[in-house]
């Protein structure tokens, strides 16, 4: 973390200087992020006016306190971790039994505030699986959207999705010592294409991550 007289002597040396846009501090790497008047380094915003860490709200669960029920955009991410199974040689993903839709999808969820999307996936990664990965072992896939990626919640809540999916493989990630958040996962499961193709004509995917599991068949392998 920075420390508050780094924050200041930052402030000192940039703040002012625009309205909007960043600039990079070529001495430290951090970013100067001029429309909200902080500095982000390491995956920390801190404000240039108290030199204090700024935490942002729940993005999802703060644009409802305004709009209610209305639908809403939310951007956010996929994570599919591969690996090949060394007893039979089949490729295998790693999939999430949704606790919300008692459906399989892929690791993955909604972008906060500040987050990077490279951020926003390991972070979900971690919180639904306990696997930790490396930003830079992330290799983007295709971004989804459109009438196939809209869902209603069991709330009654409607999203529309912007689905950013990236891929690892599983000999880059490693298992936390902690379990994985049960109140959105049930389990985890190590799946065969083959399965994939049953869960797929049984209707127990995630209706939002079908077409990415579809394409995860057509592609093999990853």
């Amino acid at each position: 973390m920075l420390e508050m007289t780094e924050v200041f002597e930052l402030r000192d040396k940039y703040h002012g200087r625009k309205i909007s846009g960043y600039d990079i501090d070529e001495q430290t790497g951090t970013i100067i992020v001029y429309p909200i008047d902080a500095v982000y380094k390491d995956g920390i915003y801190y404000s240039m006016e108290d030199g204090r860490a700024i935490f942002f709200e729940d993005y999802v669960p703060y644009i409802r306190k305004f709009v209610g029920k209305m639908p809403i955009h939310v951007s956010g991410t996929g994570v599919i971790v591969y690996r090949t199974n060394s007893e039979d040689g089949q490729q295998e993903v790693l999939l999430q039994l949704r606790k919300d839709f008692n459906q399989y999808g892929v690791p993955g969820g909604g972008i906060e505030i500040g987050e990077t999307y490279q951020e926003c996936a390991v972070n979900e990664l971690l919180q639904e699986t306990a696997y930790i990965a490396d930003e830079e072992d992330l290799k983007l896939v295709n971004v989804y959207a459109g009438p196939k990626h809209i869902t209603r919640y069991p709330d009654g809540d409607i999203v529309f999705h912007t689905v950013v999916v990236f891929k690892i493989e599983a000999n880059k990630c490693k298992k936390a010592l902690h379990k994985f958040d049960e109140n959105e996962t049930k389990k985890i499961e190590w799946v065969t294409i083959e399965r994939l193709k049953i869960l797929l004509r049984e209707g127990k995917v995630f209706p939002n991550n079908i077409p990415i599991l579809e394409d995860i068949v057509k592609h093999e392998p990853l």
